[in-house]
């Protein structure tokens, strides 16, 4: 048998009987506008079909309504829902690192983290359908995952300001648990929840939210939006310098002052 036959058969193995496998190869094979923006060439020229580079916000508003109507796989939609668990926290002021879009499989369990002041949120999203039930073991992972993050941040504290300086502030910070989910607890999901002290919130997810991230460079005070597809976004912090916000459409930032990230107006 040559490489290449039992790398396919490998492939039909894993999309058979691992969950998700059969989505992320179709990923692997034909990319997402979601979940691989960093390596899609052009994203705006997959969901409208031109090519054309020029500054035009009608082709990027065409472009935003195709992402929107699109048929998102299961994965492709836990994605969305990271960002729109993060859009309503970044909205009441915190400041949101989407370590589940950016980290991947790497995130360790924390989809987003949320910080204000001395208050640290470690969120786990789950965006499935309501004939399922979130079971213990990921609230378990959950748990375990905000331990981890207490022990680093206590790391990082005592590196920098010695072991009883670190203690001290270590002691100022609220470092809590957030399940958020479009679906239920299963009863000994609920029951370790409680007693993990692991907040469950249910939360739908609205596709309708504001997408478009509007941008201050904080040295430079040059405004630039960036759609849902472009590949920063994920990185792109709102709320942290003033004039930043999220808007619905790109004539609503066009409005404000700010130019779409990537291209030059002519």
């Amino acid at each position: 048998m040559s490489e290449l036959d039992r790398l396919r058969n490998a492939l039909s193995f894993l999309t058979q009987h691992l969950p998700g496998a059969t989505e992320l190869a179709e990923i692997a094979e034909n990319g997402s506008v979601i979940l691989d923006s960093q390596r899609q060439e052009d994203a705006d020229k997959v969901l409208t079909g031109k090519a054309d580079k020029s500054y035009n916000p009608d082709d990027y508003q065409k472009a935003l309504d195709e992402f929107r109507k699109r048929n998102f796989s299961n994965l492709e939609i836990g994605r969305l829902y990271e960002r729109y668990i993060g859009y309503l926290h970044e909205k009441e002021n915190w400041q949101v690192a989407y370590t589940g879009v950016l980290g991947g499989y790497e995130d360790l369990g924390r989809d987003l983290v949320c910080i204000k002041d001395n208050e640290h949120k470690i969120i786990q999203a789950k965006c499935w359908s309501q004939r399922k039930e979130v079971r213990e073991n990921h609230v378990y992972q959950l748990y375990a995952t905000v331990t981890h993050y207490r022990l680093q941040l206590r790391e990082a504290l005592y590196l920098k300001h010695g072991k009883s300086a670190g203690k001290d502030i270590m002691k100022s910070y609220k470092i809590t648990g957030h399940l958020y989910t479009t679906t239920s607890l299963s009863e000994m999901a609920d029951k370790v929840a409680k007693h993990c002290v692991i907040e469950y919130v249910s939360e739908p997810l609205n596709k309708t939210y504001p997408m478009t991230k509007c941008n201050v460079n904080q040295k430079s005070k040059d405004k630039r939006y960036h759609l849902p597809f472009d590949p920063q976004y994920d990185s792109i912090i709102i709320g942290n310098v003033d004039g930043e916000c999220y808007v619905n459409t790109v004539a609503e930032a066009e409005a404000k002052g700010f130019r779409r990230v990537g291209y030059v107006l002519v």
